[in-house]
């Protein structure tokens, strides 16, 4: 069995780039060639509404409109698929407190992960709260990060309590599953969670390296992916989005790359420009809509869109 020893289990606190992007491989990795799937810039921004971000950690696309978390500066900030911005929702609490993931569904409702609070947030598209409900008992470890919400339940990936918990939309936890190990059904700092039209939950593995699949229940179905530092292997996944065909596209928040795997786990490429595969900074949130991909750089703060077209030949990268 591989061994992925060495990483700290804090390495998911609050501040996400000195955490998963910031534990640095084993060895120099080896970008000489990748399976290459070209991609576009469609924009790039690093403001909305004239200030700038400020760590986003998170976004979730809901119609024609991108809602961004953005960290630091207590705000969910709107943007259009052109990444121009529509306004801003204040977020509650204090300056201090950390908000890692954001979700959409209810009655057009955000779900927010108040890491350090160890609560789940939620508002209405004006700002206004509908409801919060914890994460974890009093006295029990818990640590919100990604959040999922789907036919009627909230799934929330705990990086801390190396759990997925399930909440129904009013917040009555209904099941949770996991534990810290490297079995099929343990992690070692759960990140996002996503589910595919095959029913499947898949959550980003962080410290384990891998991608995890459950039932909605919590049963275990498979496990994808192989450490590493080379193309098609993984070392630190963070984002995680479906794509047509129930492909994942999966970030790796250290090496920046955005790498496309099968359903059943085959590697079939990482996106490129020129030639190249995408170095962004610590991408740590996905969505997509068709074949273009929105990505939070947490490391730049930035929001970026890529178009992306169908795979390549191996070839080498430009000296």
């Amino acid at each position: 069995m591989r061994s992925r020893r060495g990483a700290p289990l804090s390495a998911l606190t609050p501040v996400l780039i000195a955490a998963i992007a910031g534990l640095l491989p084993a060895a120099a990795p080896d970008r000489a060639a990748a399976v290459c799937i070209p991609a576009r810039q469609v924009f790039a921004v690093r403001e909305a509404g004239k200030v700038a971000f400020r760590q986003p950690s998170d976004l979730v696309l809901a119609g024609d409109r991108l809602y961004v978390l953005d960290d630091l500066n207590g705000r969910v900030a709107v943007l259009d698929r052109q990444g121009r911005s529509l306004g801003a929702i204040p977020l509650p609490g204090s300056e201090d407190t950390s908000w890692l993931g954001i979700g959409f569904g209810g009655a057009d409702q955000l779900f927010l992960a108040s890491s350090g609070d160890r609560r789940i947030v939620v508002l209405d598209l004006k700002g206004k709260p509908v409801r919060e409900f914890p994460t974890g008992d009093p006295g029990e470890t818990s640590s919100p990060a990604g959040i999922l919400v789907s036919r009627g339940s909230c799934f929330v990936a705990d990086n801390r309590a190396h759990k997925v918990r399930v909440f129904s939309l009013d917040g009555r936890q209904q099941t949770s599953w996991g534990g810290l190990g490297e079995n099929p059904a343990q992690f070692r700092a759960p990140f996002r969670v996503v589910q595919d039209s095959l029913d499947r939950v898949l959550v980003t593995d962080a410290l384990n390296s891998r991608i995890l699949a459950f039932t909605p229940k919590g049963d275990p179905l498979a496990a994808f992916g192989e450490f590493g530092t080379t193309e098609g292997t993984l070392f630190r996944p963070a984002g995680l989005a479906v794509l047509d065909g129930d492909r994942m596209l999966v970030s790796d928040a250290y090496f920046g790359s955005l790498q496309i795997f099968s359903a059943q786990g085959a590697y079939q490429g990482v996106l490129c420009e020129g030639g190249r595969p995408l170095a962004l900074e610590s991408p740590m949130g996905l969505a997509v809509r068709g074949s273009t991909v929105y990505v939070v750089e947490m490391g730049a703060g930035r929001v970026s869109a890529w178009e992306f077209g169908p795979r390549q030949e191996s070839v080498p990268h430009p000296e």
